[in-house]
C-alpha cells in the first residue's frame, strides 16, 4: 500500500474543457508532482466564460473527465474547478477583532478576523468566492505575515476578496452535479495560472499575469507576494479569429488556421509591405488553395491586439501600476501562442514581457507543456493543497479498479 495524494484541476473554458490529474508519492524523497492524466474536450455550451447551455457544458466536462480517468486509472469525484466571466470582481477588505488582554493569537482568532473581513456591503445577487489574507496588524505592529503565536489586544487583517454573481455560481454548481463532480474550490483562471507560471521573485517584485483565453483575457497583478488586482476582460483569441473571418471573407476554420499558422503580433515578425499567402484547405482529392495578402492579416490582428492591450493598460492605470511593475508581464493561455506576442506586449505595456507555459513536472508532460494548460495545471496544484492522502494498491489491477465505478 502506497500513501499517495491525487489532485485534479478542471479548467472549464469557453472553447475547451481541460482536465489535469496529478499525484504525489508522500513517501518519496523527491516530493514532486507527477502528471498522470490529461483530458480535453471541445465545449459548445458557454459564451465569454459563462454557461449558456448546461447540457452541452456537462457533456464536455464528462468526456474530458473520462479521458483523464482512463489515462490516470483514478476515479475523479472531487476537483478544483475554474470559474470565469466578466461578472467576477475583486476588492480589498479589512477585518478587525478584539482579542482581550494580552491574548496569544491562535488558529481560531485568525479564522475570526478573516471572517470579519467578509462582512461588507454587497448586492444580494453576489457571492464571495475567496478571501486571501495579505497581511495582519497586531496592535501597532503592521506588515505581519503570520500572527500565529503572537500576543496582543487587537488583531486586523488586510485581505483581498473575490466575488461573483450568485446565479453564475449556481449554474456552474448545477453542471458539476450533472456529472457527479464535487468542487473543492472555484478559482478564477488568472489565480490558478499564476500558481503554475509565476515565481515568488516575480510576485514579490511586482508582476501582471495575462491569461489570454479563447473568449476572455484574465489578468492578475501581484506585488510583495500579494494579489492586489484581478480583472476579467470580455475579449480573447477567438475575437482575432472572428475578425480574420470577416476581414478576409473566409470561413471560421480557415481563419483559425491562418491565425495559428501564419498570423504574427509583433511588427518585427511581419513581411514588409505584404505578400500573397497561399493556404491549402480540404483533404485528398478535394484540396484547393486560397490566397490572402499578409498585410491585410497583419492589420486585422494588430487592431484587435491594440484593443486588448489598451484594456489591460486601463486596468493597470486604475491601480497606479501602468508601466510600473519591475517583474513585467507574464503571458500564458492559448492566445499567448500567437507569434511575437511577447514582443508586442513589451511595446504595448512599456515593460518586460515573457510567454511562460507549465514546466517542472514528471509524467505525461508532453501534453501539458503549452500555455493553454496553465490554468488546468494550476487548479490541480491548488487542489493538491486540500486533497486527502489515499492508500492506493500498487500495480495495474489496483489502478484500473476505479475505471468501472462511474464513467461509461
Amino acid at each position: 500500500m502506497n500513501e499517495t495524494k491525487y489532485a485534479v484541476g478542471v479548467d472549464i473554458g469557453t472553447e475547451t474543457v481541460r482536465v489535469v490529474v496529478g499525484n504525489k508519492d508522500m513517501g518519496a524523497v523527491e516530493n514532486k508532482v507527477t502528471i498522470v492524466g490529461v483530458g480535453a474536450q471541445k465545449n459548445g455550451g458557454m459564451r465569454k466564460g459563462m454557461i449558456i447551455d448546461p447540457n452541452k457544458t456537462a457533456e464536455a466536462i464528462d468526456k474530458a473527465l473520462e479521458t483523464a480517468e482512463r489515462m490516470s486509472g483514478h476515479q475523479i469525484d472531487h476537483a478544483t474547478v475554474s470559474i470565469n466571466g466578466s461578472h467576477i470582481n475583486g476588492l480589498a477588505s479589512k477585518g478587525i477583532i478584539a482579542l482581550g488582554a494580552n491574548k496569544t493569537v491562535d488558529h481560531e482568532e485568525i479564522r475570526r478576523v478573516e471572517e470579519a473581513a467578509t462582512v461588507v456591503q454587497m448586492p444580494a445577487n453576489r457571492e464571495i468566492l475567496d478571501v486571501t489574507p495579505r497581511s495582519y496588524k497586531l496592535d501597532s505592529q503592521d506588515g505581519i505575515r503570520d500572527p500565529l503565536g503572537m500576543t496582543g489586544v487587537r488583531l486586523e487583517v488586510d485581505a483581498y476578496m473575490i466575488t461573483a454573481l450568485a446565479p453564475n455560481v449556481k449554474s456552474l454548481e448545477k453542471v458539476l452535479s450533472m456529472v457527479e463532480l464535487s468542487s473543492r474550490q472555484m478559482i478564477v483562471p488568472s489565480l490558478a495560472a499564476s500558481r503554475t507560471v509565476l515565481t515568488d521573485q516575480l510576485r514579490d517584485s511586482g508582476v501582471v499575469l495575462i491569461d489570454m483565453g479563447a473568449a476572455t483575457t484574465n489578468i492578475a497583478v501581484f506585488e510583495e507576494n500579494d494579489i492586489i488586482h484581478i480583472a476579467v476582460l470580455p475579449v480573447g483569441a477567438n475575437n482575432i479569429t472572428n475578425d480574420l473571418a470577416i476581414g478576409l471573407r473566409t470561413d471560421l476554420d480557415i481563419a483559425e488556421k491562418i491565425k495559428i499558422e501564419y498570423a504574427v503580433a509583433s511588427p518585427s515578425y511581419r513581411r514588409g509591405s505584404g505578400e500573397n499567402l497561399t493556404v491549402k484547405v480540404g483533404s485528398g482529392a478535394d484540396v484547393h488553395t486560397l490566397e490572402f495578402n499578409t498585410a491585410i492579416i497583419d492589420e486585422i490582428v494588430e487592431a484587435r491586439l491594440e484593443e486588448i492591450f489598451e484594456m489591460i493598460n486601463h486596468e493597470l492605470k486604475k491601480i497606479k501600476r501602468l508601466a510600473k511593475l519591475p517583474g513585467g508581464a507574464v503571458l500564458t493561455g492559448g492566445g499567448a501562442r500567437l507569434k511575437g506576442i511577447a514582443d508586442y506586449a513589451r511595446e504595448a505595456l512599456s515593460m518586460n514581457a515573457h510567454v511562460i507555459a507549465p514546466h517542472g513536472f514528471n509524467g505525461v508532460i508532453d501534453q501539458i507543456t503549452t500555455p493553454e494548460y496553465s490554468t488546468a495545471v494550476g487548479l490541480m496544484l491548488i487542489d493538491m493543497d486540500s486533497a486527502p492522502v489515499e492508500n492506493k494498491k500498487s500495480g495495474l489491477f489496483g489502478g484500473l479498479l476505479s475505471l468501472f465505478k462511474k464513467r461509461k
